[in-house]
């Protein structure tokens, strides 16, 4: 039977640390002579047994101080046992420190016979292998620079192409491979695998555990000079790597315990509020660190883009959201919480028994006056606009009509905006629609930005995915809370109604509201399309949502949503500001209070009266948090798009 390469029996590596300081030779001699000198003995190794036969491979693990790198040098004869026996037969090839033995002030020519003759290598051999040498370290450029101007992964690459020019019989690395690039570490690994299969024995100490599978058959698990377990690589690791992911856990916990006793409150932030301003806001607070407490008053997270699956079609409750952003970050930013699918919002508008494309673009003129150029219909409009004589329009009516002409106001803006608002158009002040866009194209693509989508399985898995770890209290008003709150809590992110905070002291702020009346219809296909808008006065309802369009379901059944606008009264949700003259001057007088506010932010489309398309909620979001967590999260979205007014047809 062949002997061993390595036999290790039962060696100790003991070490003496001082316990005190000794400032100067002259006081460790006086020391040393009054017999004063105290050490405190410390085991490095304790009744360590390896043994390793021709041609396998070992790995050593643990965390640092384990032992690993004294057993090698114990091994290599750097260090002497204490206790035991270490008995090697066969030629070493230590690549514990690369390049040990090179000399700062010399060039790497002449560091190369410098380093061989430390090896026990003779002049003529390292002439014959010199050239082998420089190509595989790659410093054919720099032979003639000094060692000093180097880099790491330079002198590592000279330092591994001496060690390893011929094939030892037993080679020991220790963890220099973790310096280079990954060109470097390839080629080394490449060597050692050529070695190994060449029926090198390897000693290899790694933090790296995938590597330590791959290049070894055997591992031994140190900790604190122990060994703990020893045997098949796989085996070893696998439980070392769980042992360390326990341990991490147990560790972190542990660091959240601590945290929290020198916690002056239970939360850094509570943040009234579950939808999608006060989710991001939560998720980025949580990821630098900071404890939330997220209330909402409703009995579900996402505010009013949390959809509910009904038989399999995720329902939109309260009314079609679909994500579009100019924003490349934004567009970045949440696709990190779902996969989005390439809907396109292109919905029709019904009135009467016509049928029209939306937005306002060459296939709805083309319907309506029968033209098929752009020159047609650009005539067509300013031939109306002209004849009505409009210079100065006094109200809403007169705007669109001054913006559309004659038929497309009266087919289909008039009749909706009369719905929406609840009055004559006559009856509603111009500033109200600032644009009614017209594309001379035939693209019914309702938003020009370049990225647009649903999120596959809905929204509410978006705000499920930001919240996860933080803690959530559902059907929590924050006015009942706040009279006998049962936790602390150092600052509130606000995103309720600004005017309920304040008890409505200047006034309620006006907003319009929504009526939804949702069924589950036993069809395939109700109206073939997500989005249909009802634009005839005459039809109580705006328009009809049919949601499976929005995942392109192919369910036999169907859920369809009506919505009819209505006067907001206490009580009911506020979806809409009512931003006229007179309402802007009411928030301004909360808005001046909340400035004032050193403990309380305001953000979202209640806390600051504002509608929001989704994208710009995400990005007032993130600058909020970058200003309250001081670090910087997100470039400027440039482009995104502002936030709309009720004249778009969509909002």
């Amino acid at each position: 039977m062949a002997k061993n390469m390595i036999d290790v029996d039962h060696v100790s590596i003991r070490f003496n640390l001082a316990s005190e300081k000794v400032n100067n030779l002259k006081e460790y001699a006086i020391k040393m002579i009054r017999n004063e000198l105290m050490f405190q003995e410390f085991m490095a190794l304790d009744d360590i047994n390896l043994h390793v036969k021709p041609g396998e491979s070992w790995g050593l693990i643990g965390t640092n101080g384990s032992g690993k790198s004294t057993l090698l040098k114990t091994i290599t004869g750097i260090l002497k046992p204490f206790e035991g026996s270490v008995k090697i037969r066969g030629k070493i090839a230590p690549m514990i420190e690369l390049g040990a033995g090179f000399d700062m002030e010399l060039t790497a020519r002449e560091n190369i016979y410098l380093n061989g003759a430390v090896l026990g290598h003779s002049k003529e051999f390292m002439e014959e292998h010199f050239e082998e040498i420089v190509e595989f370290a790659g410093i054919r450029n720099f032979l003639d620079s000094p060692i000093k101007n180097y880099s790491s992964g330079m002198k590592a690459r000279l330092g591994f192409a001496v060690a390893t020019m011929v094939d030892p019989e037993i080679l020991i690395v220790d963890e220099v491979l973790s310096v280079g690039d990954y060109q470097f570490r390839k080629k080394c690994n490449e060597r050692m695998e050529q070695m190994l299969s060449g029926g090198t024995t390897l000693l290899y100490v790694s933090h790296d555990i995938p590597s330590v599978k791959r290049l070894c058959d055997h591992a031994m698990w140190l900790d604190h000079g122990h060994v703990i377990m020893s045997g098949p690589s796989d085996q070893v690791c696998d439980a070392y790597s769980t042992r360390q992911e326990q341990l991490f856990k147990l560790e972190k916990k542990e660091n959240e315990i601590k945290k929290a006793h020198k916690r002056q409150y239970d939360y850094d932030y509570l943040i009234v509020g579950a939808g999608l301003f006060g989710a991001v806001f939560a998720y980025e607070a949580y990821k630098a660190g900071k404890k939330c407490l997220v209330i909402d008053r409703r009995d579900h997270i996402g505010g009013n883009i949390y959809t509910e699956d009904v038989n399999g079609i995720n329902v939109h409750r309260y009314g079609a959201h679909i994500f579009h952003t100019k924003s490349d970050d934004i567009w970045k930013y949440i696709q990190r919480f779902a996969k989005f699918n390439n809907y396109v919002n292109s919905p029709v508008a019904v009135y009467k028994d016509e049928v029209y494309n939306l937005p306002f673009n060459m296939n709805t003129f083309s319907r309506m006056w029968g033209v098929r150029t752009p020159e047609e219909a650009r005539k067509k409009i300013r031939e109306q606009i002209e004849d009505l004589g409009i210079t100065e329009p006094k109200n809403l009516e007169e705007q669109a009509l001054s913006m559309v002409g004659t038929d497309v106001y009266e087919k289909l803006v008039k009749g909706y905006t009369q719905k929406q608002w609840g009055r004559e158009c006559k009856d509603l002040p111009a500033f109200i629609i600032k644009r009614l866009p017209l594309r001379f194209t035939y693209d019914n693509n309702y938003f020009n930005d370049p990225h647009q989508g649903i999120p596959e399985g809905g929204y509410t898995h978006i705000v499920e995915t930001m919240l996860e770890g933080i803690d959530l209290k559902l059907n929590c008003d924050y006015k009942e809370f706040a009279k006998n709150p049962d936790c602390t809590y150092e600052k509130i992110i606000y995103t309720g109604p600004i005017d309920e905070y304040y008890d409505y002291r200047f006034g309620r702020l006006a907003w319009r509201s929504v009526r939804f009346e949702t069924e589950e219809l036993d069809t395939e296909n109700y109206q073939g399309n997500a989005v249909v808008n009802y634009t005839e006065a005459e039809v109580p309802y705006t328009r009809i949502i049919e949601h499976k369009h929005f995942e392109f379901g192919q369910q036999p059944h169907t859920v369809i949503s009506r919505e009819y606008p209505a006067e907001w009264k206490p009580g009911d949700e506020p979806y809409y500001p009512v931003n006229d003259e007179e309402n802007n001057a009411l928030y301004q007088k909360y808005a001046q209070l909340a400035e004032a506010e050193e403990k309380v932010v305001f953000g979202g489309r209640l806390g600051t009266y504002r509608y929001y398309d989704m994208d710009r909620v995400i990005e007032a979001a993130l600058q909020t948090a970058q200003k309250e967590l001081n670090r910087k999260i997100l470039e400027k979205a440039e482009g995104s798009t502002e936030a709309l007014n009720t004249d778009n047809l969509e909002a």
